[in-house]
């Protein structure tokens, strides 16, 4: 079978939601403290955050951010995170067993997320925690009332409600690894309640519910709280040092959530129009300390142009997707005392972040395939996948239709070339982008910081054209359209 992909610009099929390309922060590792966040280092402003974690942060237009956990929040009291920062208490952390020191709170976790222009999504306490305080904290956020909450955030400086939309209620609460962790018909009764009443003091907010692979779970959530919920999320780690293994499991993705999707509309609340929101996925296998500093390498890095790929295709159905994590910890961006790297995972969101476009268009591929099976890293589950493309594709055009990226990753170990038809497209010069490293286990250091890198060179495309594609690499053709 040949490689080929006709692209129709002008056959929009959805606008693709600017929440897929998240990112998560938990207390975990490195992530807050000494990543970024990191007080009296010569990297930090005066607020504590590392000016060059924020740029690197910037330069991939975070445009939601998840906090405070993850398994960290099943036993967060975020009262002890607000106020003068030398009077709050240091607490031990039960979820990765270190000490917390609530430098970092609310009201740090908001101006962080106001520099960088993403929108905050907040996981509330369910384990330790109960509704009377998770409510407290919905007021201090968002309420711009005379209440104590409200007046106790203006006394710490901020007059403003923080108005924030999104709710996670709760986190993994199926796994006995979560402090507090509960039955199906447990959570689906308490996190009914929590959303119930949360929607009386702020209608305004969007709460997601926790799901998991277990469809059980999912059915007896949705059926009892699913009409007081927005989203359900779902979790996916994966990993392999085998490289086909890997990049496989973008399309185990791709089964599970439609699988989620199909739970849904056999629900009781099918017609309210409940979405997915993917609120952690990496790979993660290597590490099991309580750092969890994953090396990625291109391999990694080509997994998550896939997974891009895939939610920018999906994203109708699942219009949230947080990558776990942000710094150090499973971390897209890598720290040291002294400056930082951007893993290949990072770059990844810095290719599709930064060129593609707004709107979905038709795209047809051809590609050859093979078969795969193996076992999922983080649950042990196996799994067998048929016709798993080397080949993967999409297009997409800017929101005012003047730009087409059409964005293309080669999964093969060897080069291929692949020819491209472009409905109605004229001959002219282009823009080619691609990711890429001199085998799969490459890896970026502090000290060579671009052995995974993006490059860039012209092409010429048109109605029918031709791109070699390096082995294991993804490519953006970035193509005016304003004279086409």
């Amino acid at each position: 079978m040949a490689f080929s992909i006709y692209v129709n610009p002008r056959k929009v099929l959805m606008t693709i939601s600017k929440y897929i390309y998240g990112h998560f922060t938990e207390h975990l590792g490195r992530c807050i403290y000494g990543g970024l966040y990191e007080e009296n280092s010569p990297l930090s402003d005066q607020r504590g955050f590392r000016r060059d974690v924020l740029d690197a942060v910037k330069k991939i237009k975070v445009p939601i951010l998840r906090w405070p956990g993850g398994n960290f929040v099943s036993n967060y009291h975020w009262k002890d995170g607000i106020g003068p920062k030398d009077e709050r208490p240091t607490r031990f952390d039960l979820a990765w067993q270190q000490e917390e020191t609530n430098r970092f709170g609310t009201d740090e976790f908001i101006e962080y997320c106001n520099e960088i222009g993403a929108e905050p999504y907040l996981c509330t306490n369910m384990g330790t925690g109960d509704l009377d305080e998770t409510l407290h904290w919905l007021e201090y956020c968002n309420s711009n009332g005379n209440t104590y909450y409200a007046k106790l955030r203006r006394q710490h400086g901020h007059p403003e409600p923080y108005n924030v939309k999104f709710w996670g209620i709760g986190n993994e609460m199926y796994g006995e690894w979560q402090v507090g962790h509960m039955t199906a018909d447990e959570y689906a009764r308490k996190s009914r309640e929590y959303a119930k009443w949360m929607k009386v003091l702020d209608p305004s907010i969007k709460t997601i519910a926790v799901g998991c692979d277990d469809p059980d779970w999912n059915l007896r959530v949705l059926n009892t709280a699913g009409d007081v919920m927005d989203y359900i999320s779902y979790h996916f780690y994966t990993g392999s040092e085998d490289y086909y293994e890997t990049v496989s499991t973008v399309y185990l993705l791709k089964e599970r959530l439609v699988g989620v999707k199909k739970l849904i509309d056999m629900s009781s609340v099918a017609k309210k129009g409940i979405k997915i929101v993917l609120d952690e996925w990496n790979v993660w296998h290597r590490v099991m300390d309580n750092k969890l500093e994953e090396p990625y390498n291109l391999k990694d890095g080509i997994f998550a142009c896939g997974v891009l790929i895939l939610l920018q295709r999906m994203s109708d159905i699942v219009p949230i997707a947080n990558l776990a994590q942000l710094v150090n910890a499973l971390g897209a961006i890598h720290t040291e005392k002294n400056g930082l790297y951007l893993t290949p995972v990072y770059k990844a969101f810095e290719l599709i972040v930064n060129h593609s476009g707004e709107k979905l268009v038709q795209t047809h591929l051809e590609t050859e395939t093979y078969d795969m099976t193996g076992t999922m890293f983080f649950s042990r589950m196996p799994f067998s996948i048929s016709n798993v493309p080397y080949m993967d594709a999409v297009a997409t055009v800017s929101q005012d239709g003047k730009k087409l990226f059409v964005t293309v990753v080669n999964y093969k170990k060897e080069e291929i070339s692949i020819p491209i038809r472009i409905e109605g497209l004229a001959s002219k010069k282009a823009v080619a982008y691609t990711l890429s490293g001199p085998d799969v286990s490459s890896t970026n250091t502090i000290d060579k910081p671009n052995t995974v890198d993006i490059c860039s060179e012209p092409v010429t495309v048109g109605t029918e054209f031709k791109i070699v594609m390096k082995p294991f690499s993804c490519t953006v053709v970035e193509i005016e359209l304003t004279d086409r």
